[in-house]
């Protein structure tokens, strides 16, 4: 067993317009996880880094939660000084929570000597989180798409072109799951499943092809982000925007950030983005950020 095990994870953006539930984007935002194993049983968490308002350090932190747990159901205890530095905002529909699963997750391997698989990595990951998109593209890294059959997940991953400029803005406000999930109508019409269809599986195909030209009419959702609007000041109006250079808009995860797709000037349409928001009175950041392409399986995790 190493000394100390490090992992590295992307921050994700899932749903991408149209691909609700399918399939998600790395991007090089990062979980650092510092693991210790210790004789004792004992178990300490320092944090630092995003959000820190919203991550526990006791033993309701996720992470630590995710080890524990785990090694539990193989039948190993394991104490562990456990120390986290994070870039990711919390809470914002940027995968926080997929990442600190997939990182526990990674770490408890290395803590039990067991051999990682892909597959068997994601399925759990996936059990815990609720979801397959975040945590596939978490581990594998790069524009991935997933598949859930009962407890088994299939997920495969292609590299994004650096070309491609992503543009990330994020709202001062967190906004839960739950309750972006809540807003969601039971069912869809045949015109509107058709009309995601259509759009979901050509960025899908353009992406997994490793070109960048994009086009704005992909993104344009009818499955989650028109009733999720009420929730995200501003939304309606950002998903309007047009720029010469933007390829498309859409909101990451279940919100409130938004993610940009660029040909090139991404720092320009951050700003035309986050003044859009400020006429609704919502304050934001923005970042110009490249995809990972690595994923934290492609990272090193022995320290």
């Amino acid at each position: 067993m190493p000394e100390q095990i490090s992992v590295r994870v992307p921050a994700t953006s899932a749903n991408l317009g149209c691909l609700f539930d399918c399939a998600a984007l790395a991007l090089g935002l990062y979980l650092d996880l510092h693991v210790t194993p210790r004789g004792d049983g004992g178990v300490t968490i320092h944090y630092s880094g995003a959000d820190p308002q919203r991550v526990p350090t006791d033993a309701t932190n996720l992470v630590a939660m995710t080890i524990r747990e785990t090694l539990a159901s193989w039948g190993k205890t394991h104490g562990f000084d456990l120390e986290i530095q994070n870039q990711i905002p919390v809470g914002v529909g940027l995968g926080s929570s997929a990442a600190a699963i997939v990182g526990g997750l990674a770490a408890c391997h290395w803590l039990a000597d067991r051999t990682l698989f892909d597959d068997e990595l994601i399925s759990i990951a996936s059990r815990r989180e609720g979801h397959p998109d975040n945590v596939a593209a978490a581990w594998l890294g790069g524009f991935t798409v997933a598949v859930q059959d009962g407890d088994r997940v299939c997920a495969y991953s292609w590299a994004v072109p650096e070309a491609l400029q992503l543009v990330l803005v994020v709202p001062d406000y967190a906004l839960l799951t739950t309750k972006a999930r809540e807003v969601l109508p039971p069912g869809y019409s045949r015109a509107d499943a058709v009309h995601n269809l259509q759009r979901a599986v050509a960025l899908a195909a353009q992406l997994s092809s490793g070109k960048e030209d994009l086009h704005d009419v992909f993104f344009d959702d009818r499955w989650h982000q028109p009733y999720r609007a009420p929730l995200v000041p501003g939304l309606s109006e950002v998903l309007a925007l047009k720029h010469p250079d933007l390829l498309g808009l859409c909101l990451s995860g279940a919100g409130p950030s938004i993610l940009a797709f660029a040909r090139a000037n991404p720092a320009a349409i951050g700003e035309l983005i986050l003044q859009t928001l400020r006429e609704g009175k919502v304050e934001a950041r923005s970042f110009v950020l490249p995809a990972d392409n690595r994923g934290a399986k492609g990272w090193n995790l022995a320290g």
